[in-house]
């Protein structure tokens, strides 16, 4: 069980505040305050700090909170391992962003199922902010991420590097051109993912690097499903930037077409991640590898 100091720490982080602290761990707001205390003597540093009247992390603090926060994920994962021993299968549950739980993985899913039998699964597939989240949280052992994240927070290993593309309708007059300039797409209706979406991230920071935002394009419109998006796409709404393995399909049918753009041309790492100091390290190798030799 997590020292219900630490406890209190991660409470106040959580709420910046020590009275809703209390309140949500159901003790004394006396009692959160001489934990902090305790800490603060302990380790012989000042962990919270007021700034204008905001409670806030001082650097040591935030330090301090990286650690607790990856120990009461593993407080997590031990608790389930435990609760293996007693049952015939051990329980894997993992996440991936849309594109890669929709379409990189969707081909090999069953012969992973099958290489861990002895493995009940369960695959979460979420926005990179969300399946980020399952992660911090212990929720899930691994994940498999398209979106930008903070390397420094996870161990991250390369599962491939990905195509960034803009997919319109074959019928569109962009598609009959061999490269066009992104100038060229200001008075489109562009389709982008929801916030907190990893290619919406990435669609962003790329644009970004051209002195380009959203509100460059005529119209925008905000779908969080990418079979949905590319629906509309055929049905001549609009056009969209999606990851080239969410479209390959119907690029090679001929029902989409890929529009190269000369001056904006993205690659991005689809990357395995779990937390640092995971006390499953060699399994999740094994798992990595699997995925790292099947991918389709």
């Amino acid at each position: 069980m997590l020292d219900i100091r630490v406890e209190s720490f991660l409470s106040v982080c959580k709420n910046k505040s020590y009275t809703k602290a209390s309140e949500e761990l159901c003790i004394t707001q006396p009692a959160v305050t001489q934990h902090i205390q305790f800490l603060e003597k302990q380790y012989d540093c000042k962990l919270f700090e007021y700034t204008n009247r905001e409670l806030r992390l001082t650097k040591a603090g935030e330090l301090f909170y990286k650690y607790a926060k990856n120990t009461k994920a593993n407080e997590e994962i031990i608790t389930r391992k435990l609760q293996e021993i007693k049952k015939e299968n051990k329980k894997l549950e993992f996440a991936a962003t849309l594109t890669i739980g929709e379409f990189t993985l969707a081909p090999v899913l069953g012969d992973f199922i099958k290489a861990f039998e002895e493995y009940d699964v369960t695959m979460y597939v979420d926005n990179t902010e969300m399946v980020l989240h399952m992660l911090q949280q212990g929720k899930i052992s691994f994940a498999l991420v398209e979106g930008l994240f903070n390397k420094a927070d996870y161990e991250a290993k390369l599962y491939k590097n990905a195509s960034f593309i803009l997919v319109a309708p074959v019928t569109h007059p962009l598609a009959s051109k061999k490269v066009v300039l992104l100038e060229e797409l200001k008075n489109e209706t562009l389709i982008v993912r929801e916030k907190g979406s990893g290619s919406r991230e990435v669609l962003e920071r790329g644009l970004f690097d051209k002195n380009y935002t959203l509100d460059n394009f005529k119209n925008i419109i905000e779908i969080g499903n990418v079979n949905v998006i590319k629906t509309m796409i055929k049905s001549g709404i609009g056009i969209s930037f999606m990851y080239k393995d969410a479209a390959q399909e119907e690029i090679r049918k001929k029902q989409l077409a890929e529009i190269k753009i000369l001056d904006f041309v993205i690659e991005r790492e689809f990357n395995f991640i779990y937390l640092k100091n995971h006390i499953g390290e060699v399994e999740l190798s094994m798992f990595f590898s699997f995925f790292k030799h099947n991918i389709k």
